[in-house]
């Protein structure tokens, strides 16, 4: 009994990976899978795995695939980097599905309270930050090119903006979630959305927003039966972001953007006028072009990328010979490392439990799959964790459920 209350709270644990250094996670993803086998071993429920092979092979085919791999492979560090990196997938799916029975709605909830205050507190690391280095300075130093805020909170939380912004957005989204569905409105509840949203917003975290927006729609139209308020407000909150979005400084960062001239980097261009993106995807969808049916290889990606990168004549601080840029687009790495055939497994292990899955899960999997556009998630830790471990839990309780009914 205290072996399953020790596992039972470092699962809960785990929810605090946001604001905990990769270093110390690693070490509590390790006692915690230690436990889970101890568990199982104890409970004889080993044969779980068995029962559900086809579970563990959609939960962790996203590190399965580079063990697949592995006799393909001329470079072996680059693609051992890969595996060690997607690990989680085969650690959670293993460890969870031989102790599936703690997977029930007392856990997820408990998790989630432990997610979304590591979520509020790293946010509030990156307010004390602003605030220690003077709001009215960052505020009045703050602009495209300076961009002081996002500045401030990568620096205070040491995370990438774009998964600051999703573990953020993936909070009040589930708080928002939890409101609609159980039909009362929480003051507190409401502080901490509108808490999460406006550090989102200050440290300008666009696709995140809009994932906001597009989870909130989302909701609104699985929660709401009166169709007359559905519909009024389906129709009326992306009009209310838009007109905020049009009158606050976020617009700037959007419009610089969009004015990039779509000419590859070279050297007559001032670092304001490069659009790396563009840049980053031509190589990339050239290399697609080429190697449509097997792709490059898993272990060849960056490499081919970078004599890609190597033609490009602009030279700076950040070019890409100094600076390792990715595909930025989970898609197209996808498709570069297995062809168009990895691709379209990748989609099924992404969305294959979507169907008749709970409205919080489907939103996690709308907001992952909009994210995969514009960043490669999965080639950072915190990623990776993110997505393994939420995907993992919200697809245990799924089959728990299923089960339980069909005995009932």
């Amino acid at each position: 009994m205290r072996l399953a209350k020790v596992f039972y709270f470092s699962t809960c644990a785990l929810g605090l990976f946001p604001i905990l250094k990769l270093n110390h996670f690693s070490i509590l993803m390790m006692i915690w899978f230690v436990l889970a086998l101890i568990n199982a071993l104890k409970n004889k429920t080993f044969p779980l795995l068995k029962t559900h092979k086809f579970t563990f092979l959609i939960l962790a085919f996203l590190c399965l695939m580079y063990v697949f791999y592995l006799p393909f492979a001329d470079n072996f560090k680059e693609l051992g980097k890969s595996i060690t990196k997607s690990l989680p997938f085969l650690i959670f799916s293993i460890g969870f599905i031989i102790n599936k029975d703690i997977v029930n709605k007392k856990l997820l909830q408990t998790f989630g309270s432990v997610y979304i205050t590591s979520v509020f507190v790293l946010n509030g690391l990156g307010w004390f930050k602003v605030f220690n280095f003077g709001w009215n300075n960052a505020w009045q130093q703050n602009d495209f090119y300076h961009p002081i805020f996002r500045n401030l909170f990568a620096e205070a939380t040491s995370l990438h903006l774009p998964y600051l912004g999703l573990l953020t957005i993936f909070a009040a989204l589930w708080l928002t979630f939890k409101m609609f569905f159980n039909r009362k409105i929480n003051l507190l509840s409401i502080f901490a959305i509108v808490f999460l949203l406006t550090s989102t917003y200050i440290y300008s975290a666009r696709i995140a927003l809009a994932c906001y927006l597009i989870g909130l729609l989302f909701i609104v139209f699985k929660s709401i039966q009166n169709q007359t308020i559905k519909w009024g407000l389906l129709i009326a909150l992306p009009l209310c972001a838009l007109a905020f979005f049009w009158f606050s400084p976020m617009k700037e960062r959007y419009i610089k953007v969009v004015e990039k001239d779509l000419v590859l980097p070279n050297k007559d261009q001032e670092p304001h006028e490069v659009n790396y993106r563009y840049g980053i995807w031509h190589c990339a969808t050239n290399l697609i072009s080429d190697h449509l049916v097997l792709g490059v290889g898993a272990d060849k990606v960056q490499e081919k990328l970078n004599n890609c990168y190597s033609g490009f004549t602009y030279k700076s601080y950040e070019d890409f010979s100094k600076v390792t840029y990715n595909t930025h687009n989970q898609y197209f790495d996808q498709m570069l490392k297995f062809g168009i055939f990895g691709l379209i497994l990748f989609f099924l292990a992404l969305f294959y439990f979507y169907p008749n899955s709970s409205v919080l899960y489907q939103t996690f999997i709308i907001v992952v799959s909009i994210s995969f556009l514009t960043e490669n998630l999965l080639d950072r830790q915190i990623g990776v964790v993110f997505i393994s471990l939420l995907n993992t839990i919200f697809v245990l309780l799924k089959l728990n459920k299923v089960e339980k009914s069909i005995s009932s």
